[in-house]
């Protein structure tokens, strides 16, 4: 098992880390598996490539945080949640809201009956009798006679977000020791999304290796890792602010990487050992019996796409390079992603359940997951074989 393992200049180990919000607490018990078991790791990877959860998990170690200090910056969020609610948000919607009431009756008079047409028709559709059939109603009645309506409201809010994540700069200082990151060792890949042009920015702590295939333009070259270029990574669109990072306003890369293995593939890694937070297709219910269990397989379905489309990615660059035998599109061995096994405790609420309780147990979880994962021998992933 160390062959695989085990420390090797020809072969750098690089560890992907996916995004997931709270579910990010699984990698650390993941990481405290593979730093401390003698069938794993011993020390840390050549290159870590992060996103989101996983940007700042991956941070944490290259910055030389042990796996306990990890787990104590997660609790910390759950105890004193270090983001602020935005006012001006709140403040814009109650004018908004004050402005569409005032306004609607007017305007509702010069489609009284188109509007009257609407309202009879639905009253034969739904049980108007009963409060649940009023309320699907009107619903409906907005989303078919007055849409637009929420279109006006959303433009009358005028800021982006409904949380300041500025105060979680002074956790992660506080357990980094400082308001960077010097360069570290270990090749670090921060990924992330440009919200003006939508294309991804990858912010690396050295350069990419010397390829034709890994052009500098791809990757923002940054030997000191700030705070704000980890907070951008983990800026989860309209809950959280954007981060300006030079001409960069950044948003969460989960949008579109949130599985980065290019990075890490660019930064010299030879062997990949992926950490997800979502769990296999088979562990999902085979009925959706809640509108909770739909929410949590549609997210889980956005997150499996962008593995995927990594995975098969990185899979047809390895035939393209046995096939050339081109010294710079050396094979990479992709191994079996590390993931939780059972759906049990990531449910809908999970991505943002940020409780003692439940972070314990999903960092218990990484590493039972880890110790499985180590017990049946890690395995190089294969087109052949299938998620």
């Amino acid at each position: 098992m160390n062959r695989w393992l085990s420390p090797d200049k020809a072969r750098p180990l690089g560890l992907v880390l996916s995004g997931g919000g709270a579910r990010g607490v699984f990698q650390v018990g993941v990481w405290k598996v593979l730093r401390t078991d003698a069938r794993a790791l011993g020390a840390p990877p050549d290159v870590i490539s992060g996103t989101s959860a996983g940007a700042l998990n991956g941070a944490l170690i290259a910055a030389g945080l042990s796996p306990e200090d990890m787990l104590s910056f997660w609790l910390e969020l759950a105890k004193d949640p270090p983001v602020v609610a935005n006012e001006l948000f709140f403040r814009s919607l109650d004018r908004a809201l004050r402005s569409l009431v005032v306004h609607e009756p007017v305007r509702a008079l010069g489609a009284r009956a188109r509007d009257a047409r609407i309202l009879l028709s639905l009253l034969g559709k739904h049980r108007w009798y009963r409060r649940s059939g009023r309320l699907a109603l009107l619903l409906e009645f907005l989303l078919t006679a007055r849409f637009d309506n929420v279109s006006t409201l959303l433009d009358g809010i005028h800021t982006s977000f409904l949380f300041d994540t500025t105060p979680v700069k002074k956790t992660l200082q506080r357990y980094l020791g400082s308001a960077t990151i010097p360069q570290t060792t270990v090749r670090l890949a921060i990924n992330t999304v440009d919200v003006r042009t939508g294309g991804v920015v990858r912010i690396v702590n050295h350069r990419p290796t010397k390829s034709p295939r890994a052009s500098s333009k791809h990757y923002r070259y940054e030997p000191t890792i700030t705070l704000d270029m980890l907070l951008a990574s983990a800026s989860i669109p309209l809950l959280f602010n954007p981060v300006s990072v030079g001409e960069h306003l950044l948003w969460d890369g989960g949008l579109l990487v949130n599985s980065p293995m290019a990075p890490a593939v660019a930064l010299g890694a030879k062997r990949i050992v992926p950490v997800l937070v979502t769990t296999k297709g088979n562990a999902a219910p085979a009925q959706l019996r809640t509108f909770g269990s739909a929410v949590e397989r549609l997210v889980d379905t956005f997150l499996e796409n962008g593995y995927n489309i990594d995975r098969k990615l990185l899979l047809d660059r390895n035939e393209l390079a046995a096939r050339l035998g081109d010294p710079d599109l050396r094979v990479v061995e992709l191994f079996r992603a590390i993931r939780p096994e059972t759906s049990a405790l990531f449910n809908a609420g999970s991505y943002l359940y940020f409780e003692k309780k439940a972070l314990l147990a999903m960092y218990e979880a990484g590493q039972e997951a880890a110790r499985d994962w180590l017990a049946r021998g890690p395995s190089v992933d294969r087109r052949e074989v299938e998620d």
